[in-house]
């Protein structure tokens, strides 16, 4: 049975960054300490809901508000701190995770090609010891892990087992040794925790401001695109409206011209007059009359 007190969820820190790995409706403590005395002391939940606090122990350089964790708690909180000592706030970011028995560390982790990676899933019920843990990664064959795996006899040449880590604390990681293009992905995490079944979360990997740059560089060439269109448009529009007022240059007719006939070639008629030399008579004048 999970333990109901505020020590059972799991607190890890990373590089710095802190993380709360709890169950929902678990009571969970989100702490912020510091070295100095504070004068106040104020958290502001993924949501922007925000909880001052000012009593002793706040000077005594600790700050806790204790929550019943819900999925809407899930995400950034922060802590912002007030001193004597400096104006300026000092601000912590501690990650909320309202996860399953078994979680990614953090689910998002960018790298840079040629860089190494580890990639981290753990036990949200305290330090629960897993009976085996493994990986499948975006491509390639999946494989298993643990401590007896290490840089210096890694799985395929580039996978092996962070030495800071351990299976019998709840601990499924891998550090990828040189991550290539072909690492990047969505990465799933499987561990047993002895109840028979697997439980699994997942991790995805990518190379920081990747999908920045691309997003970037297809929204500048459709802006552009949008640009020559609107241009052509425009220039069609104004040669359209200057030949309207302007008004078209007639074209000119095409007239089918008929085929002229030659005229008619009337027949002459020739009268000739009677020979004096005594020729025949004209028979209009050969009619004699008798006395």
């Amino acid at each position: 049975m999970r333990n109901k007190q505020f020590e059972a969820y799991r607190t890890i820190v990373e590089d710095g960054k802190e993380t709360i790995l709890a169950f929902e409706n678990e009571k969970i403590k989100i702490q912020c300490k510091s070295n100095f005395p504070m004068i106040y002391c104020g958290f502001v939940s993924p949501s922007g809901k925000r909880f001052s606090f000012t009593e002793l122990s706040v000077h005594d350089g600790q700050c806790v508000h204790e929550i019943k964790a819900k999925k809407s708690d899930n995400g950034e909180w922060k802590c912002h701190i007030g001193s004597k000592a400096a104006r300026l706030e000092s601000i912590k970011k501690i990650q909320v995770r309202v996860v399953n028995q078994l979680a990614a560390v953090h689910p998002n982790v960018s790298t840079e090609i040629g860089k190494s990676a580890t990639l981290s899933c753990a036990t949200t019920a305290g330090y629960v010891p897993l009976s085996y843990c493994r990986f499948e990664p975006p491509s390639g064959k999946s494989f298993s892990i643990d401590s007896s795996v290490t840089a210096e006899n890694p799985i395929l040449k580039k996978y092996y087992y962070p030495n800071n880590r351990s299976l019998d604390r709840g601990d499924c990681c891998v550090t990828i040794h040189k991550v290539k293009p072909e690492d990047l992905g969505l990465w799933t995490c499987g561990a047993g925790l002895g109840d028979g079944n697997e439980h699994i979360d997942t991790i995805l990997l990518d190379v920081d401001g990747m999908y920045t740059m691309s997003t970037a560089s297809t929204t500048a060439v459709s802006f552009g695109v949008i640009i020559i269109a609107v241009t052509l448009s425009l220039l069609g529009y104004l040669a359209w409206k200057k030949r309207v007022l302007l008004g078209a240059a007639p074209q000119p007719e095409i007239v089918e011209m008929e085929e002229v006939q030659p005229p008619r070639q009337i027949p002459s008629v020739v009268v000739q007059s009677p020979s004096s030399a005594g020729g025949a008579e004209s028979p209009l004048m050969s009619s004699t009359h008798s006395d």
